[in-house]
């Protein structure tokens, strides 16, 4: 039972920007698994995902000691997965969405996938720096 969600768009619904930021989206469903329609976002959900994934990249490093990705690509894709999986399994008591991407369940996601990522990483290479 989600107690509030409070949608929250920061680009108006008409004109040029709508065109450009709503109705230019994209969908990530992974082997069909959770649900035919997958996860949809759009332009500025995009966009968010991008900044949400910085903030998720920063805590990650301070929690784990490590960043989770070499490179801004392999950051947010990081948290497009933990935002999707988080969203779909875990259903919080409440739910801010802005430009309707779920922030508390995309930045937990994305630090606890992030998490993970280091710690597996150290583990499988753990000498890595040594080696150069």
């Amino acid at each position: 039972m989600i107690l509030a969600t409070t949608n929250i768009n920061i680009i108006p619904d008409s004109g040029i920007w709508h065109t450009i930021f709503y109705q230019t989206w994209m969908t990530l469903n992974i082997f069909g698994l959770f649900g035919a329609n997958g996860f949809t976002f759009n332009l500025a959900g995009l966009i968010i995902i991008v900044v949400v994934g910085l903030a998720a990249a920063g805590i990650t490093e301070r929690l784990a000691g490590e960043k989770p990705g070499k490179n801004l690509l392999s950051v947010v894709l990081l948290t497009l997965l933990g935002a999707y999986i988080f969203a779909a399994f875990v259903k919080l008591p409440f739910e801010l969405r802005l430009d309707n991407v779920p922030l508390v369940a995309a930045l937990l996601g994305a630090i606890v996938f992030g998490v993970f990522f280091v710690l597996i990483r150290k583990t499988v290479a753990p000498n890595r720096s040594a080696a150069h």
